[in-house]
């Protein structure tokens, strides 16, 4: 932990939005796990990790925060891990199934 100087930033956003991806692992253990997305506005970080908390059932889930940067988005984890992520760090081939 350090200390910094606020004013290093040039910009925040007050009315952020967030993207929770809910992922089931199939039964088979070699088949790629899917996620379903939602998108969420309108409110903070403790009412999105509690809705996602009630709303996961045997699901694992990771929130994100949508980013933009010129006409790109992009996004930060705030919480959970995805589960794809180990795979593609470690160079193993990553299959992404998403349900909508």
């Amino acid at each position: 932990m350090r200390r910094v100087d606020p004013r290093d930033t040039q910009w925040e956003l007050d009315n952020p939005v967030y993207r929770v991806y809910f992922w089931t692992r199939p039964a088979h253990s070699n088949a790629s796990p899917s996620s379903t997305e939602f998108e969420i506005t309108d409110t903070d970080v403790p009412a999105v990790l509690d809705w996602a908390t009630r709303t996961a059932g045997n699901r694992t889930f990771v929130v994100y925060a949508v980013c933009g940067l010129a006409d790109s988005k992009g996004l930060v984890r705030l919480a959970g891990h995805d589960p794809l992520a180990a795979t593609a760090a470690s160079g193993g081939t990553v299959s992404i199934t998403r349900t909508r």
